[in-house]
This record gives structure tokens, C-alpha cells and sequence, in this order.
């Protein structure tokens, strides 16, 4: 808020001077306070780094009140970061094993235990020793998985990386390095979605970032245009949703059945707007369709809207996507893949949890984090 004189203006020259450089220095110290709330934000240590340690814990000369704070903090950290629980160890130890993560062989032994109570093997063939853990996104973790339960609760429950981050007394690069071990696990994850039935289905759009956004006449583009990036939405009357991003700004229909044509079942009914891309899954396909133009739902309430289904689909995916408004582009099939896994079944938020743990154990790989969470550009 700039600030501005409203006060009288009547008394001397030198008072109104005096006024009127006052003014000037407090709107100049709020710009100036604004742009270094903004650098911090973009540094990303707005809202300091990990808690593990403070900045004055190597010294031995502090303060009662340092100590005071240093002991308190250390606290929060250790509630939030548990070490290795019996149940973790059981869990993890009680793994069936089938293969070397190392070779894939199968000639390996139970070789005792690590430090931790972690089941230790021993291959014949590589003669690489390994965990439970060996070779997935849990490999090398400095915090036990038991910390994911609670990660995982708030990414189904749309809060936002950086706030979870906040409540977990982890650093921000922590929870985005572990979004990436999700985006990891998740991939492909509706390759073999195949739609029946009644199927709704509609496209949304999102925006390039800034620095590709093109103008004409210093303006940006309206409608749909090349600053867009088109992502294809459907839903059967099973409950089964389907979320794509086409790679390109105004659907057609080659891109439509590259998106599509693998996912939805021959002789399906399709609920669509009449949009021309549709038409090749009809030919192709031998689907029957209903048409619902725009014009015509444009305004309807939702309870008479015919297309009210893939509506709050849409809707759901967009909230989900505003909550992280700093994602790179190129992950955008990723979020999508994230997003279908929230919406899909299992819809109690445990069992979506103990699914994603099992998932991710079974998902052979590591995520490095030099090789993830290597400075880019967003695209």
C-alpha cells in the first residue's frame, strides 16, 4: 500500500517539505521491504533451512536463551523425525525377496542384520550384500519411511510442497526432491487404463510459463493459443478417470488419438462437446456419442449439466495444480499421474497410503537427488 498525504497542507513551506519527504522515505522503505520479501521467497530460505541443526550449535560459548532454544527446536525436530521403529524393521524384514537387486540373480542368502535391525543378504553371484531397501526411492535415506505416512497424507490432501515442508521441519528442497520419487513410482501408471461405457470427456488447458508466453502488439494471445498446453480429461460411468497431457496447444486429431486411442473400449458411448479431434475416436472406435455444445451448457447449474461429470473433473485437477504454481512444465504428465492416483480408488486416504509404500518398494530404482534436483529452468 503506498502511502499519501491527507493531512492539511496549510502550514509552511518548510512543514510541507518535512511532510511530504516523510511520505516519500515510508513508501520507499514499504517497496524496498516488499522486494526483499520477494528475494527471499525466490531464494527459497524465506522460511529457513532444515532444523536438524541451527546455525549456532557448533559453537560451545551460547547463551542460556540459545541453549533454551536450541534444546526446544531440537525437540520439534525429533517428534517429526523418528528413528527406526520395531514396526518399520518387521515390515520392512518381512519382505519377500525374490531377486538380487543388484544382478537379478536369484542365488542369494540371509546374512544377518544390519546396525539398524534392517535383514541383511548376501548374493553368491555378485557377491553385493543388500537390504529390503536396496535399489528403491527408500535406498540411502537419512529419516525412516514411517516419515512418508505423513508426506503422503498431506500430497493426497492438497496442501502444498512448500507448507508441508514448513510443518514437517524439513527444508523445501526435501519435499520436492521427494515429489519427485512420487512422479518416479507413479510413472505410467495409466498406460493400461481402458475406459467402457458411458464416456465423458473434455479438454482444459494450461498456461507456459512467462518467459515462452507470446504477444502480438505487446498483448498476450486470447483463446486458445500457443501459450497453452492442452491436457485431455475423461471419465466412464465405472468411476475410472483418464488425464493426459497431448504436448500440444489446440487438440487435433492426430493428437487426440495418440492421447486416446489405446484407453477407451470399441463401441463405447461418448459424451463429448462436439469438438472436430473427437471424431477420429469415433470413426476408429465404432463409438456412439451425444453432443453437448458449449453454448448450450454454458451457465447451466450443475445438477443440469450433462457434462457436469468431467466438469468437476477439471475442476478438481485445476485446484490441485494452483496449490503448486511453480511446477516445471515437463513434469506436467507427472502431476497428472499424481492427481489420477488421488482420485482413483482406494478412497480412504490409509489405504491409498499402505497402496503407494508397496508400490514404491516394488518399483525397482533409485532417484538421486544430484541427478532430480539439478538446477533447471522451468519449461
Amino acid at each position: 500500500m503506498i502511502v499519501s498525504w491527507k493531512g492539511d497542507r496549510s502550514g509552511s513551506l518548510q512543514e510541507l517539505i518535512s511532510a511530504d519527504l516523510a511520505v516519500s522515505l515510508v513508501n520507499s522503505w514499504k517497496l524496498q521491504t516488499a522486494k526483499q520479501m520477494n528475494n527471499f521467497k525466490k531464494n527459497r530460505h524465506f522460511w529457513g533451512r532444515s532444523l536438524r541443526k541451527l546455525e549456532w550449535d557448533k559453537y560451545h560459548d551460547i547463551s542460556d536463551s540459545q541453549k533454551l532454544i536450541s534444546h526446544t527446536i531440537h525437540e520439534w525436530y525429533d517428534a517429526k523425525h523418528p528413528e527406526f521403529s520395531a514396526d518399520e524393521i518387521k515390515f520392512l524384514n518381512n519382505r519377500n525377496i525374490e531377486s538380487c537387486p543388484h544382478c537379478g540373480s536369484t542365488n542369494f542368502i540371509k546374512y544377518g542384520f544390519y546396525k539398524n535391525g534392517m535383514r541383511c543378504y548376501l548374493c553368491h553371484d555378485c557377491g553385493h550384500k543388500f537390504s529390503p531397501i536396496t535399489n528403491t526411492i527408500f535406498d540411502d535415506r537419512k529419516i525412516p519411511i514411517s516419515e512418508w505416512i505423513e508426506y503422503l497424507l498431506y500430497l493426497f490432501e492438497f496442501h502444498s510442497i512448500n507448507s508441508s515442508a514448513r510443518d514437517n521441519r524439513n527444508t523445501e528442497s526435501t519435499g520436492r526432491y521427494w515429489l519427485k520419487k512420487v512422479f518416479f513410482v507413479l510413472n505410467g501408471i495409466q498406460d493400461n487404463i481402458v475406459l467402457k461405457g458411458k464416456i465423458y470427456l473434455d479438454e482444459m488447458f494450461f498456461p507456459v510459463i512467462k518467459r515462452r508466453t507470446i504477444t502480438k502488439d505487446g498483448k498476450k494471445l486470447r483463446g486458445i493459443s500457443k501459450n497453452k498446453i492442452c491436457v485431455v480429461a475423461a471419465h466412464d460411468g465405472h468411476g475410472t478417470n483418464l488425464i493426459i497431457v497431448e504436448h500440444v496447444s489446440k487438440p487435433s486429431r492426430k493428437s487426440t488419438w495418440a492421447a486416446l486411442g489405446n484407453h477407451i473400449q470399441p463401441g463405447s458411448e461418448l459424451i463429448h462437446d462436439g469438438d472436430n479431434s473427437h471424431s477420429v475416436l469415433i470413426e476408429k472406435l465404432g463409438l456412439s456419442e451425444e453432443i453437448h455444445l458449449t453454448k448450450e451448457t454454458k451457465g447451466l447449474p450443475d445438477e443440469k449439466n450433462p457434462l457436469d461429470k468431467i466438469n468437476n473433473l477439471h475442476a478438481l485437477v485445476k485446484q490441485y495444480m494452483r496449490m503448486h504454481g511453480g511446477y516445471n512444465r515437463e513434469d506436467l504428465q507427472d502431476w497428472m499421474n499424481l492427481i489420477w492416483f488421488i482420485l482413483s480408488k482406494p478412497d480412504n486416504r490409509y489405504e491409498k497410503i499402505d497402496l503407494f509404500l508397496n508400490m514404491a518398494l516394488n518399483a525397482p530404482g533409485k532417484v538421486r537427488y544430484r541427478d532430480r534436483m539439478a538446477k533447471n529452468v522451468n519449461k
